[in-house]
């Protein structure tokens, strides 16, 4: 299932300038998304501000290997058209083993990243960080878990020695698990380390 939503995630060449994520197209209308995936679909109230966009149009509950997020389309500010795709897991739930499933889709799918990097937490006011990149065509795909917890340790990273740190999480401290699709070139370059 989730291959399948990859397949469309990374189209092929002759599709990819225009193509995002299951054959949505950059700065496509938030109607034309609603028409698009019908009851799946639900139009929010007020849009949810994310700087340089804002969503008004969500789909609740998608899987990704086996636990649900909720996928935001982000229309651009000043066109309002099609800007970037998140796939977001609620906060509650970003935990090192939902993000395990998630990475562990996207590299059994697609092999390694093009580009990862992580960030041990310090001290138990820091995040750890890890982030995967993939680039092809005219499509990046960003996959990102920031962790606040008590366990210092890169709960993600751990997969290449075939142990994965669970950990525990500091009560209060917040969480993210998110995937990111965009056209090429629209995303920050933070992520430098070559695996």
């Amino acid at each position: 299932m989730f291959a399948m939503t990859l397949a469309l995630v990374l189209p092929g060449a002759a599709e990819a300038a225009a193509t995002g994520w299951h054959d949505t197209a950059w700065g496509e209308s938030t109607d034309g998304l609603g028409r698009q995936f019908g009851a799946a679909a639900t139009r929010l109230d007020r849009p949810i501000d994310f700087g340089d966009s804002y969503a008004d149009l969500v789909l609740k509950n998608y899987e990704i290997g086996g636990y649900g997020f909720i996928v935001f389309f982000q229309m651009d500010k000043r066109s309002h058209g099609l800007k970037r795709i998140q796939i977001e897991r609620g906060r509650h739930g970003a935990v090192p083993q939902v993000a395990k499933a998630a990475f562990d889709a996207l590299v059994a799918d697609y092999g390694q990243p093009s580009v990862a990097c992580s960030a041990e937490a310090r001290t138990i006011a820091d995040q750890s960080l890890v982030e995967e990149v993939w680039q092809r065509d005219d499509t990046t795909v960003r996959a990102l878990f920031r962790e606040a917890s008590l366990n210092t340790l890169d709960p993600y990273l751990a997969r290449a020695v075939g142990d994965f740190v669970t950990g525990y999480t500091a009560a209060g401290l917040s969480q993210q698990l998110l995937i990111r699709i965009a056209p090429a070139g629209t995303e920050p370059d933070d992520c430098h380390m070559k695996k």
